[in-house]
């Protein structure tokens, strides 16, 4: 008795199968072919021309780049070659076989249209009502720009590797005139006046370079693959990165994104609050950042949008630590009242002149006593004649932000930044392998970027449809 199931390579089908056969009604695939359905790509249809051989819809494509993404595959080859045995794959592309330039072309040629997908996917996280945005929690992450190091130069080294190229593209020219009589070999049926190949990869290199010697400065330094991307400092070190900035609800969906070649964060919480609020059409009232979003500006005009901060300074994590040294500025006390400074000695500091830091764009009230000539631990607070201490004129709203994240109430809603929106950038990285853009140029960057944040939002909406 033969104890295995019929192995049925040849078996014929009475009625041929669908692919909608193949697809579970639960699948991720599911959702995106829905979303996508509902979104609107008129702005992209418009540019195809009727003449000619028919193009692939524009939805086929954008399902494919979407599922690719959602999936951690984000090259153009792959999605290409899973059309031809992935069943999800061949679902959303309806049976189709697209190139993988014609992917690729789709992605590098709709950078605009990726930010206006990715507020469509936030709408359709709204009307599930998937989206809280009381409470915000921003964060930043650094994804390596798609260069070689190699390719790096000042303007002296370009106009070296210049003098180099056309010492390159003359030896190639006077190559060919040596090997004219092998001309019929060469050239087989060609008309033989062609470039070659060699010689139109030299001719083009010549001609980027020249393009970045008229932008680069003389101190500046530009990498001829991407000149958008800079140099920034990472947990491996220093590369040639993109800064990708994201704002989120607890819940976990991405309502504000972009890519900057800015290393720093501080310049770009507010305009990621302005985003939220206009890709949400709603306001914040907490907004959630770490360190590095810290300073007195940022305080200011959270204050001014009655915006809650929940915004650590640089020193607070090292305030226990400030506090253990006697003479630390944390341990002189401010008399709000009488406008002083009572020093660990218990002696007063009086008001005694404005300072303005240009550089910093601050100003502050510098305080000073002259009795530390006499006091017996001088030597230990200042080596100056005198000590003093300087409060900048919007001290007030860090200390709030400080007293604001002392209570149980705020060290338990900082506690959420971390477990909303740093998952996120864990599951990129770590889950999807995504370390390194595919794309070029701070536009396409950032069009590639959005389409992360808008698949992991689809996402989101699939967990959220399954789970009701």
């Amino acid at each position: 008795m033969n104890k295995f199931k019929a192995i049925k390579d040849d078996q014929l089908y009475l009625l041929p199968p669908s692919i909608e056969d193949f697809v579970p009604a639960s699948h991720l695939a599911r959702v995106i072919d829905e979303i996508v359905e509902g979104l609107d790509t008129s702005s992209i249809e418009e540019r195809y021309s009727e003449i000619g051989q028919k193009s692939y819809h524009p939805k086929i494509l954008l399902k494919l780049l979407i599922y690719g993404y959602s999936t951690g595959v984000v090259s153009g080859r792959k999605m290409a070659t899973k059309c031809e045995s992935d069943t999800a794959y061949m679902f959303l592309a309806s049976m189709y076989r697209p190139d993988f330039r014609t992917i690729n072309d789709f992605r590098k040629d709709n950078a605009e249209y990726f930010k206006k997908c990715f507020v469509d996917v936030i709408k359709v996280c709204q009307q599930l009502q998937m989206v809280r945005v009381g409470t915000i929690a921003f964060d930043s992450t650094k994804i390596l720009a798609n260069v070689s190091a190699k390719n790096t130069k000042d303007k002296a080294g370009y106009e070296q590797w210049l003098i180099e190229i056309d010492q390159q593209i003359q030896r190639i020219i006077t190559r060919a005139e040596e090997v004219n009589h092998q001309e019929d070999k060469e050239h087989g049926n060609l008309r033989g006046d062609e470039l070659p190949k060699e010689l139109r990869q030299k001719e083009r290199l010549k001609s980027k370079i020249q393009q970045v010697l008229t932008r680069i400065k003389e101190a500046e330094k530009i990498n001829l693959t991407d000149n958008d991307a800079h140099i920034m400092k990472d947990k491996t070190g220093f590369n040639y990165s993109y800064n990708c900035q994201a704002g989120t609800t607890l819940d976990g969906i991405i309502v504000s994104a972009f890519a900057t070649t800015s290393a720093g964060d501080k310049v770009q919480l507010l305009p990621l609050i302005e985003q939220t609020e206009q890709n949400t059409n709603e306001k914040i009232t907490n907004a959630l950042a770490d360190s590095g979003y810290a300073s007195y500006q940022v305080y200011e005009r959270l204050e001014e949008k009655n915006i809650t901060a929940y915004i650590p300074d640089q020193q607070y994590n090292q305030q226990e630590k400030r506090n253990a040294d006697l003479f630390d500025r944390s341990n002189f006390t401010y008399d709000e009242q009488n406008d002083t400074y009572i020093c660990p000695q218990g002696k007063e500091l009086h008001f005694e002149r404005v300072y303005q830091n240009k550089k910093k764009h601050q100003k502050s009230r510098l305080y000073s006593t002259s009795e530390c000539l006499t006091c017996p631990l001088k030597s230990q607070c200042t080596k100056g004649n005198k000590r003093y201490i300087n409060r900048e004129l919007r001290e007030p709203l860090r200390e709030k932000v400080r007293q604001r994240l002392n209570t149980p109430e705020g060290k338990a809603l900082y506690r959420k930044r971390m477990q909303t929106i740093e998952p996120i950038w864990g599951n990129l990285k770590e889950n999807k392998k995504i370390r390194r853009f595919n794309l070029r140029g701070k536009e396409k960057v950032n069009a590639e970027f959005l389409l992360h944040c808008l698949s992991h939002n689809i996402t989101k909406i699939y967990k959220h449809k399954t789970a009701a």
